[in-house]
């Protein structure tokens, strides 16, 4: 289309054709935000689409639903979280070493990653209740297969902590009587680190590494042997 001045005008109602890998990592990003900035209600699948530049009709032909679409937020999340807590076969030499790395790693990738963090570890979605916890424990009714998927992305997750204590134990550094507790305790620090930064900043914290050091060092007297 030609306009007065004799040059081609741009078509603000053209949509750019994308590979579906590109296209299907566009949606998700596009849902991603507006889940946190809109609330996962608001943001309807013809929002999304209309944010992502596609018919409200094409969204279908890459999720069924927004159920699907957080879904696969958190897959992808954990995807990321499961390679970044993956030390090396040598780290095993240092287990406390092992145990701090790890949770380096654990807190600096949440911050680079806030609003999935946000959506995965810190809402609580009525339509969006994980049927299995981080372990694996079976709950009642039939559990989604996407679900199931993500689940066993965050079990791997939590097991790459889980061995670092056990190994910790094993080194005689902690009791044997409550590796599970102390993992847990372990993650609800980071968590806990992870979730003050991403919603009040980090300008009024400790940096970082000295934070977790510290948090280490209190959890590590409450956990060796008496």
């Amino acid at each position: 289309m030609v306009n007065k001045k004799g040059t081609r005008a741009v078509n603000p109602g053209k949509r750019t054709r994308l590979p579906a890998a590109e296209r299907r990592a566009q949606i998700l990003a596009v849902a991603r935000d507006l889940f946190v900035t809109q609330g996962f209600e608001q943001a309807s699948m013809r929002r999304i689409a209309d944010a992502a530049g596609i018919t409200p009709t094409a969204i279908y032909d890459h999720f069924a639903d927004k159920e699907a679409l957080l879904t696969a937020i958190a897959a992808d999340f954990f995807d990321g979280l499961v390679a970044a807590m993956t030390m090396p076969p040598d780290a095993a030499t240092d287990p406390l070493g092992l145990l701090r790395q790890l949770m380096i790693n654990y807190v600096r990738y949440g911050l680079a990653h806030p609003n999935e963090y946000r959506l995965v570890f810190m809402t609580s979605l009525s339509r969006f209740v994980p049927t299995l916890g981080h372990r694996g424990l079976p709950c009642s009714g039939v559990v989604p297969e996407e679900v199931a998927q993500k689940t066993v992305k965050a079990m791997q997750s939590f097991g790459i902590l889980q061995t670092g204590i056990e190994r910790l134990v094993a080194a005689g550094l902690l009791r044997g009587d409550d590796p599970e507790g102390f993992a847990d305790s372990v993650w609800a620090m980071g968590h806990g680190i992870v979730s003050l930064i991403i919603t009040k900043g980090d300008s009024n914290f400790t940096p970082i590494d000295r934070w977790i050091d510290t948090s280490i060092g209190i959890l590590m007297e409450g956990m060796r042997p008496r």
